[in-house]
């Protein structure tokens, strides 16, 4: 990518715990009801991400939270999300068709966003719903699932988490990625080269 501010980052992290917020209402029970772990679990092994329209929207969606490692630990030690998820690159969402969204307050803008169909690309701030903590990037996907063939990193908690059962095969997408391991009492990222952790 081209040249970025210090304040941007080429990290882009599909949290899987959303925290201390419960996943909204439009999300499938089934995913509802699952562990953020459970959730990476799934994402890991299928290579596949579930796709769902943000809230206001229609169109289905994967959301990214852009991050600086800086900003990775606010997000994480603020309780917002919990150290489960995937990472990609700006260049690997910007060629599936995603790029960031627009953080909208007044009523006429979103409407404007809505009657042209552009809707999964607005987001309602202000008030109780403020999200400009958060540079938020969607790959809009018409389909109820997005293949992951190649991911930057995979987020995960602790060194010896493994996407399935001791002794059986790991995911190639496992196998493949460089794995993020956020050590909670340091508040860092330790990084592990791709079929290192297996």
């Amino acid at each position: 990518m081209g040249h970025m501010s210090p304040s941007q980052s080429d990290f882009l992290i599909h949290f899987t715990g959303p925290g201390r917020r419960p996943h909204p209402d439009w999300v499938d029970a089934d995913i509802r009801s699952m562990s953020p772990e459970e959730r990476l679990r799934s994402i890991v092994s299928g290579g596949l991400m579930r796709t769902f329209p943000p809230y206001g929207a229609e169109m289905g969606c994967v959301c990214f939270s852009e991050t600086t490692i800086e900003h990775l630990r606010f997000l994480l030690g603020d309780g917002r999300y919990l150290p489960w998820g995937i990472v990609l690159t700006r260049e690997q969402v910007l060629l599936k068709g995603g790029g960031t969204v627009a953080c909208i307050q007044e009523e006429k803008t979103l409407a404007k966003f809505k009657e042209a169909g552009l809707d999964h690309w607005a987001v309602r701030t202000g008030g109780f719903t403020d999200w400009t903590h958060e540079w938020e990037w969607r790959i809009p996907w018409h389909r109820p699932k997005m293949r992951l063939g190649e991911v930057r990193a995979i987020l995960v908690p602790d060194a010896s988490w493994r996407p399935v059962p001791k002794g059986e095969e790991l995911p190639e997408l496992w196998v493949k990625s460089r794995i993020w391991v956020w050590n909670a009492k340091e508040k860092k990222v330790g990084e592990h080269e791709p079929g290192t952790l297996v």
